[in-house]
């Protein structure tokens, strides 16, 4: 009998018509009985035997009914209520259903929802590289290579949403544990944009990567200074004869980059075409150098050497030509974490040090050698300052050949195991 009396009350009040005032809905609400009542076309307000709220749109479409929640009051103010139902009346009259279309938006968030959840960390990388990097970045291969090398076999297999800091440092620790800071350095950057990206696509609330800083990957107060000495050269060197598999195209990299100074990725991008072995020239154009300015590199016997070994392994267009297509390679030479990777395969009781190091190697030893500092400058490509940028345009090609002559002598004796049997520039000049 109750239920049937309130379900009587419900339908004298909702025939109700007019505009309604907070004071009224403040009172319904106190009251805590059920409520019906229309503002007028269409706008109603109700409240639930259980206290709840809110507002809806009645409206029909194609001849049949429609009811569209728009939201809750007090959260839905009146006033706010009043535009939206305007706004949504507008919107039908204009051939929309709008109940449907917030019911299929609810059905897709729920089915986006569902594919977050089982999104695995590969398929989020494909769709991160095709948006972000493809196209969009200078070399993105590079960006593949450390997915490829570092973090897709580490995470690459666990659902997005699944991934905690704790994967984060698992991943990092071996890098770190290396002394590979500026792997460490790439490998959080792109960790890090990665789970930005799946933030703006609602797939995660919080990046996992987030907490980490470079001083949690072994991040120094200062610029590095790992140097190879003559007898750590020798050792190198032993190394790469000695370790099982060692990759003869990364062993070949390794020793150029200590030969010529050169950063790694003007090597590694390297043509045949730029090479002239017979005159002992290398023409780095302008496009690949960092000064933007050719240089045309002397090279010597020992180097010659190597290079020639290298053509007759098989080669395309690049001298250091991509062995293992990763995910996201899209170019035919050496990917940029390759040789740090060989690093790691070297069986030796050596400090850890990265290729980047090789450079610094280099302009040590010339500097050993006695060759003078602007010379030895010049064989690293080191843009000159000041007015001598200006007006000095000589290449200085004779200096910088028998600099790095020199320096390919001791390469070559610390490869026979007689580091110490090359003799420096100065002193050979005062036996002169």
């Amino acid at each position: 009998m109750r239920v049937w009396l309130v379900k009587m009350r419900v339908a004298r009040e909702e025939k109700t018509v007019g505009k309604l005032t907070d004071v009224e809905l403040r009172n319904w609400i106190k009251a805590g009985l059920p409520v019906v009542k229309t503002d007028g076309d269409g706008l109603t307000f109700t409240l639930s035997a259980k206290g709840t709220a809110a507002w809806t749109l009645r409206y029909r479409y194609a001849g049949k009914a429609k009811e569209l929640t728009l939201g809750r009051y007090p959260d839905l103010t009146l006033t706010k209520a009043r535009e939206m139902a305007a706004e949504k009346r507008v919107e039908v009259s204009r051939g929309r259903d709008v109940a449907a279309e917030k019911q299929s938006q609810k059905e897709a968030d729920k089915m986006a929802a569902l594919v977050a959840k089982s999104e695995t960390v590969k398929a989020l990388y494909d769709d991160f590289y095709a948006r972000q990097i493809e196209g969009q970045r200078k070399n993105p291969e590079q960006v593949g290579g450390v997915f490829a090398l570092h973090i897709l076999p580490a995470i690459g297999s666990k659902a997005v949403t699944e991934v905690r800091p704790l994967d984060i440092d698992r991943m990092l620790r071996p890098i770190v544990d290396r002394g590979i800071f500026r792997t460490a350095v790439k490998v959080l950057q792109l960790t890090k944009a990665l789970f930005n990206f799946a933030m703006k696509r609602h797939i995660v609330t919080s990046n996992p990567a987030a907490p980490f800083n470079w001083q949690d990957i072994g991040g120094e107060t200062g610029p590095r200074s790992r140097v190879l000495t003559k007898t750590e050269i020798a050792k190198f060197f032993k190394a790469i004869r000695e370790t099982p598999n060692f990759p003869p195209y990364s062993a070949a990299a390794l020793k150029l980059l200590l030969a010529l100074g050169v950063r790694k990725m003007e090597l590694l991008k390297a043509t045949w075409d730029e090479f002239d072995l017979k005159a002992g020239e290398w023409h780095l154009p302008a496009e690949r150098t960092k000064t933007e300015a050719a240089i045309r590199i002397p090279l010597s016997p020992w180097v010659v050497s190597i290079l020639k070994e290298q053509k007759e392994r098989g080669h395309n267009a690049y001298v250091f030509p991509v062995l293992r297509i990763a995910p996201g390679k899209t170019t035919g030479y050496m990917g940029e974490t390759t040789l740090n990777h060989a690093l790691y395969m070297l069986q030796s009781d050596l400090d850890p040090f990265t290729v980047h190091d090789l450079r610094r190697t280099a302009r040590t030893h010339l500097a050993a050698l006695g060759v003078a500092p602007y010379i030895a400058e010049m064989c690293l490509n080191h843009k000159p300052k000041g007015i001598e940028a200006v007006y000095n345009v000589h290449d200085y090609f004779e200096e910088r050949k028998a600099a790095l002559g020199s320096l390919s002598d001791l390469l070559n004796q610390c490869e026979k195991g007689n580091p110490d049997k090359v003799i420096p520039i100065k002193q050979s000049r005062k036996k002169a």
